[in-house]
């Protein structure tokens, strides 16, 4: 059985995640039938035929380093994680972000990238 998969987009067309289903959804108003599940264009602006970057604003930076945060919470109680010290480097610097001189346009990566 294979995956049907749809970007679930915003009010702005932004793709807020990536969703795989069993079957077709019929009410897909706020979604984009994608043709693999790709979470990089999370955050990047349909404009009907192509992803775009969407720029980032002081705002809009600080509510995806939030985000950021908040999804990479899972790995602070688990110290015996191979990767710990790279995620706690990672999460400190998402924190440091707002403060250095490539803030909004150069987020920091996970230490997945």
């Amino acid at each position: 059985m294979s995956n049907i998969i749809y970007a679930n987009m915003d009010d702005n067309n932004i793709c807020t995640g990536v969703t795989g289903y069993r079957q077709e959804v019929t009410a897909k108003d706020n979604m984009v039938l994608l043709s693999s599940f790709d979470t990089s264009i999370v955050g990047q602006r349909w404009t009907g035929t192509v992803w775009e970057e969407v720029p980032l604003t002081d705002t809009t930076a600080r509510e995806w380093r939030d985000t950021a945060l908040l999804k990479s919470d899972w790995i602070v109680p688990v110290t015996d994680h191979p990767d710990h010290m790279a995620w706690m480097a990672y999460r400190q610097e998402l924190r440091d972000w707002p403060t250095t001189d490539g803030f909004p346009h150069t987020k920091p990566t996970t230490p997945l990238s």
